[in-house]
């Protein structure tokens, strides 16, 4: 079973419908949520594990702590064959009911909703309401799963939620760790393992050989530390088996494992002077094993690729804390690994780091979350946005800026952007906003060049979040302006620019920014203005200075200090931004 989309509404500090809570997995293996604090990325993350495991809420869990908003979760899913025969397995009759509701594409909609105190209850819990969309009326019927009514079989089919948590404990880990084991172990069992363990008591010492091989134990925790000795070259995680205790079947026949780390000498070899115990481990480290060792678990067992095919759902919260910048991209790597679909993985991050975005990468998704007035809303962007229209290529220029210079990324954690194409504006632009009082979180991107510009306005639009623009006109201004005072291009890249702009306006409920010339360029614009605020620098010594250099020497002993004089205002880039400043 494959998710398409899930959507959340009243959750937590989640709110505003359910159309603008969503998020859409069917084109990305690897997603990453990203915005302000306290928004409601990591109970997003939390939604799906109440849906997988059929969790009821408390009070602390509906918006504002108020049942009357009531909890809304939406699921939409794939099924394959395999998923269709499970359900007829279950039950041949419920499966025909079932088949009501699968739309032509195999796509199955459903609802769990929580809401207000259930009377016929003498325990405080809240009436649940189940729904199933049918596309035949167009509408929802009060079907739990398309009349099959159990949970449980969903829950076989549905990808498992792993969960990382900010802050795991070594419960946690070790819960975690265990999981991932006896996964392959109940696979075994369920084959011939189950029809030996039925005929003899006495072939439970056999089976536990067979289910946790040491030989394939070894072999895992050998993938497992060439993964994690990439971040932590001088550690290594060892797994020491423990009986289980109680008597359920797989409990009987199955192992539990616990976690350890070890410090390694020069040589490689276990360092036993240094302590080893959980709590001498940095969480950074503890968080990446539990990464690696779910990662490298198919891969080491041999996992049968089976393509579009998603088992697990791996919830990692802010994957970059306690990390290293350095050890943050060799992380990333390993996260963007798994963005094939023939691995049975999907990646939903939360993050504060700029450093885990690439959205170069293939399958993979970014979303922003946003809250305004107390409502909360997501906007997701994939891959898609780097293709051509025409030749769906990815801009090769654009690939590596965005792969090599994380600040680039940085740009998406702003509410408010200022497009320039050069490092003259950049570096003039970022020194007088330090000086100015404004409230505004407002973000110089320098683009590189001028044929980037239209790229980010699509992201930025796609984003929601507000941009201007700067640009030099290179002598193809005509003088026209349009009804919002913007200068008119009809075409080259600044036609671009002002044609992107144009459709932007055109969007409800998003407001962009303002674009400003300097014709014909930065230099020559500020060249005209008055004889003790205009750029001193001729073209040679540019050429032999560079750009920026030129640009910090025109702040530092021209512009800064005339800051106080009307005069100031007669300066281009500064009149420009206190324009954006004031939009």
């Amino acid at each position: 079973m494959k998710i398409i989309s899930f959507a959340v509404d009243n959750f937590r500090g989640i709110s505003g419908g359910l159309e603008r809570n969503i998020i859409y997995f069917d084109n990305s293996n690897t997603l990453l949520i990203f915005g302000q604090n306290n928004t409601g990325k990591s109970a997003f993350l939390h939604a799906y594990e109440y849906f997988f495991y059929n969790t009821h809420p408390s009070l602390e869990d509906f918006y504002l702590q108020d049942p009357n908003n009531k909890i809304s979760f939406e699921l939409e899913v794939e099924l394959s064959d395999a998923d269709k025969g499970i359900l007829e397995q279950k039950s041949k009759k419920a499966s025909y009911m079932f088949q009501n509701y699968l739309s032509k594409d195999g796509r199955l909609k459903m609802q769990k909703i929580w809401g207000s105190e259930d009377v016929k209850t003498k325990s405080k819990t809240y009436k649940e309401t189940n729904r199933t969309f049918s596309p035949k009326t167009s509408d929802w019927d009060d079907k739990y799963y398309g009349g099959i009514g159990l949970h449980e079989v969903f829950q076989e089919s549905l990808p498992k939620p792993i969960h990382i948590k900010a802050m795991p404990t070594e419960e946690e880990t070790e819960k975690i760790v265990n999981q991932i084991l006896a996964i392959r172990a109940e696979e075994f069992l369920k084959d011939a393992a189950n029809q030996k363990y039925k005929d003899a008591i006495e072939a439970i010492k056999e089976l536990k050989e067979k289910m946790y091989d040491p030989e394939r134990i070894q072999q895992y925790k050998t993938h497992v530390n060439e993964q994690f000795q990439k971040l932590f070259s001088d550690t290594q995680i060892e797994l020491d088996p423990k009986e289980k205790k109680n008597n359920l079947t797989m409990s009987i026949v199955g192992r539990d494992y616990g976690v350890k780390f070890y410090r390694l000498n020069s040589d490689k070899g276990i360092n036993e002077a240094i302590p080893s115990s959980y709590h001498k481990i940095g969480h950074g480290a503890i968080r990446t094993a539990i990464f690696t060792l779910f990662l490298m678990r198919d891969i080491a067992e041999g996992y049968e690729r089976k393509m579009g095919r998603k088992n697990y759902l791996v919830l990692f919260e802010e994957p970059e804390l306690f990390l290293h910048p350095k050890l943050i991209k060799i992380l990333r790597s390993l996260i963007y690994q798994i963005s094939q679909d023939d691995l049975p993985f999907q990646i939903l991050c939360a993050s504060h780091s700029p450093q885990m975005i690439d959205i170069t990468k293939s399958k993979s998704s970014l979303i922003r979350m946003t809250k305004t007035d107390g409502k909360t809303r997501l906007f997701q962007i994939d891959e898609t946005i780097l293709m051509d229209k025409a030749k769906m290529e990815v801009k090769h220029e654009l690939y590596e800026a965005l792969r090599f210079n994380p600040y680039i990324c940085e740009s998406f954690y702003a509410d408010e952007i200022i497009l320039v194409e050069g490092d003259s504006e950049a570096v003039i632009l970022r020194a007088f906003l330090q000086t100015a009082k404004t409230s505004k979180d407002i973000f110089v991107l320098n683009c590189g060049t001028v044929n980037n510009i239209p790229f980010f306005q699509k992201i930025f639009s796609k984003f929601n979040i507000k941009y201007h623009v700067f640009c030099d006109t290179d002598g193809r201004f005509n003088g026209k302006f349009d009804q919002n005072k913007q200068p008119i291009f009809e075409k080259f890249i600044q036609g671009k620019i002002y044609e992107q702009i144009n459709e932007d306006v055109k969007k409800t409920g998003y407001r962009v920014g303002i674009l400003r010339v300097h014709d014909k360029n930065f230099e020559e614009a500020h060249r005209l203005i008055g004889s003790n605020l205009k750029y001193p620098f001729s073209d040679d010594e540019i050429k032999q200075d560079g750009k920026p250099f030129c640009a910090n020497r025109y702040w530092d002993d021209v512009l800064k200090p005339n800051l106080g004089r009307s005069e100031i205002d007669n300066v281009p880039i500064i009149k420009y931004l206190k324009e954006m400043l004031a939009h």
